[in-house]
């Protein structure tokens, strides 16, 4: 099965400042302009079923692209950072180095939240029962965190590694699942 997995369009906050995964932001006044290179990269492609996170930003961008039918899944939100979710990082992480901070994180879930390998688990799931359905080529739309979990079941990062890098905003991955 092969992927093409979008990333929403910029949002309000900024997600270097503030801690942002499941909470419904809305996009930014540039949506229209940002979504139309996402439209663009998309343009001669055909899927066998479309698919989106139900936050806003996705389902806007789905919307926007000729896919207001899109399926909507939970699995495809962005991680559920708990308590931390609307909080500068700055507070968050006080005191702290940053890369044992963001270690921890992968195993041990956030404050009434979830771990990224919990986030990665819901992904592989859903990529998994996709393919078993037949799907031959998919269309998603969803978030950074997202993509960085089913890169790394597509093998073409770790997941330790995946988030040393996010794709861009409005971005489309194309991914192959075969040996999912």
């Amino acid at each position: 099965m092969k992927a093409y997995i979008v990333r929403h369009t910029s949002v309000l906050w900024d997600g270097n400042e503030t801690c942002y995964g499941e909470t419904d932001i809305d996009v930014r006044p540039t949506f229209a302009e940002e979504a139309e290179v996402t439209l663009r990269a998309l343009r001669g492609l055909s899927f066998d079923a479309v698919f989106s996170s139900p936050l806003q930003r996705a389902r806007k961008l789905a919307s926007y692209c000729g896919h207001p039918e899109a399926l909507l899944d939970d699995r495809l939100k962005e991680m559920n950072f708990g308590l931390w979710e609307g909080r500068p990082w700055a507070e968050i992480i006080h005191d702290e180095p940053v890369d044992e901070f963001f270690a921890r994180y992968i195993e041990h879930p956030t404050p009434e939240g979830e771990s990224l390998v919990m986030q990665y688990s819901r992904v592989e799931d859903f990529l998994r029962e996709k393919r078993r359905e037949g799907l031959g080529q998919i269309l998603v739309f969803c978030h950074g965190g997202v993509i960085n979990c089913a890169r790394a079941l597509a093998g073409t990062t770790r997941l330790v590694d995946a988030f040393a890098t996010l794709p861009d905003f409005g971005s489309v991955t194309e991914l192959d699942f075969s040996k999912l």
